[in-house]
């Protein structure tokens, strides 16, 4: 069975978190908008049509660990740099029910085409050995502060990098943007994490408390409480150090992107993260009309726009 058959296989097996877009802009927190269009009277697309999109294979693939999903796909645009970065984390439930990082290898070649390098984050999912609380956490982490070995060697401007996840990957990259406020004593704290300037959810999911009693409907049984692990007298809040609702981000702008017509990640999530997260962040929410969970992170109008922000983002 080739790649994208597997591919196929697992993520019908579960209709996953994955992406939505939105073409109409609002701001959670400020007044500005901006411009928006229409993406025609088509349904949104659907799982065999995201999958059959074809997926270039990365410039390369670094490990950083012995389990296979724990790997980046690294693609690097044309020239020497330094190129910009995106962080880019791949949704699917939390689950290695779905694929992996592979199902995103259109977007990260896209980017590259465009002059932007794309570090895309393989990680031990909630339901496989080692992931969950605190081992997918903790990929995510490892991988990003990768960047610091090798920016030298692939060119790598990491003073322009943004984070952008899409469905569970949304979670884990605004989690990711509020590294530093960890505490000391958590098994997820880092001395200097790598922080972005932006972090742009993709149908991503910031107050997870909220949305945990959507998810074994939508991902199964089990995913949310591995992810958050088991409540201690230490640990009373097993939500203090995982959802990014509570963490927060320091220095990063938060854009949360949901498509109109999503059923799995509707956009009411994206504005319970922006009524729900510390004053001090600021949140753009974007909604893309006539786009489902997968349409940003497809090819078209939806995620034009998705690029176009992530552009802008790297270019201010």
């Amino acid at each position: 069975m080739n790649m994208r058959r597997k591919m196929s296989k697992v993520m019908n097996q579960c209709g996953c978190l994955a992406l939505a877009a939105s073409m109409t802009v609002s701001s959670a927190r400020a007044s500005d908008t901006a411009p928006s269009a229409a993406l025609g009277a088509r349904d949104p697309i659907d799982i065999p049509t995201f999958m059959a999109i074809p997926r270039p294979v990365p410039t390369t693939e670094i490990r950083y660990g012995t389990e296979p999903t724990q790997a980046i796909d690294v693609f690097l645009p044309a020239g020497s740099g330094p190129s910009p970065v995106v962080v880019l984390i791949h949704g699917g439930c939390w689950s290695a029910k779905t694929a992996g990082r592979q199902q995103l290898r259109h977007v990260g070649n896209d980017l590259a085409d465009r002059g932007i390098a794309v570090w895309s984050i393989g990680y031990r999912r909630s339901d496989e050995a080692g992931g969950g609380y605190p081992g997918t956490y903790q990929d995510i982490a490892t991988a990003i502060d990768r960047l610091r070995d090798d920016a030298h060697r692939y060119g790598l401007d990491l003073s322009r990098t943004v984070f952008v996840g899409h469905s569970a990957g949304g979670h884990l990259a605004l989690w990711a943007a509020g590294r530093d406020r960890l505490p000391v004593g958590s098994p997820l704290h880092a001395a200097t994490p790598i922080l972005p300037r932006e972090v742009i959810a993709l149908a991503g999911i910031g107050d997870l408390k909220a949305f945990s009693p959507q998810v074994p409907g939508i991902c199964g049984p089990g995913i949310v409480e591995n992810l958050v692990g088991a409540p201690t007298a230490e640990r009373p809040d097993v939500y203090a150090e995982t959802s990014p609702s509570v963490l927060g981000a320091t220095d990063a702008r938060v854009v949360m992107v949901s498509g109109v017509l999503d059923r799995l990640v509707p956009p009411y999530v994206a504005h319970d993260y922006a009524r729900t997260v510390r004053d001090e962040v600021s949140v753009r929410l974007v909604n893309v009309e006539g786009a489902g969970h997968f349409d940003l992170v497809a090819t078209g109008q939806a995620w034009e726009t998705v690029r176009h922000s992530i552009e802008a983002a790297l270019a201010n």
